[in-house]
């Protein structure tokens, strides 16, 4: 499953070039280009002591393992014919493990801060997805860095998300477009 790009390309290039952490100047960019992250979809039901139910959506990217809550929305398969060679690094089994571990965690200590006692119901299978994101080139005094935005939702990637992409560019089997 392909998740569409809500955010066009000249929106992205101004949320890319606004100023962030130490520099303050607005960020000349080099280049924008659309990447896809292959991750993995977990869909999580919960149940608490007094019998109500919910549910989680989490995804693991399939470079790295990073774990991360997944917001849903009304995605549509994206079907235009873009079927690039994606490596997957990661299993849908280590993938689960990770997804499992990962909330485990999370939920012990949700249930430790509210006095609660979810337990989980179901850990899905994974389903694969490809998750746009927008990367922006710069050029530093003396090199070049890049930034990543959300493609859906317009969020900055944080450090934990670096090595991911560093990986998926590296790696150079990714789908990518220049719109």
């Amino acid at each position: 499953m392909y998740i569409p790009a809500i955010i066009e390309k000249p929106k992205a290039e101004e949320l890319l070039c606004q100023p962030n952490g130490i520099w303050l100047a607005k960020r000349k960019i080099i280049k924008v280009e659309l990447l896809y992250l292959p991750m993995y979809l977990f869909n999580v039901k919960l149940e608490d002591r007094n019998g109500r139910k919910n549910q989680d959506i989490v995804s693991v990217d399939g470079i790295k393992g990073e774990f991360s809550f997944f917001r849903e929305t009304d995605y549509e398969d994206q079907t235009k014919e873009k079927r690039d060679i994606l490596i997957w690094k990661l299993t849908e089994a280590m993938a689960r493990e990770i997804a499992m571990k990962e909330y485990q965690r999370f939920l012990l200590k949700i249930n430790l801060r509210n006095s609660n006692t979810n337990v989980i119901i179901s850990f899905s299978n994974g389903v694969q997805a490809h998750y746009p994101y927008w990367m922006g080139y710069f050029k530093r005094r003396k090199g070049f860095d890049f930034d990543v935005i959300d493609a859906v939702g317009g969020d900055k990637q944080g450090v934990k998300m670096r090595p991911v992409f560093i990986d998926l560019i590296l790696q150079g089997a990714y789908y990518k477009s220049e719109f």
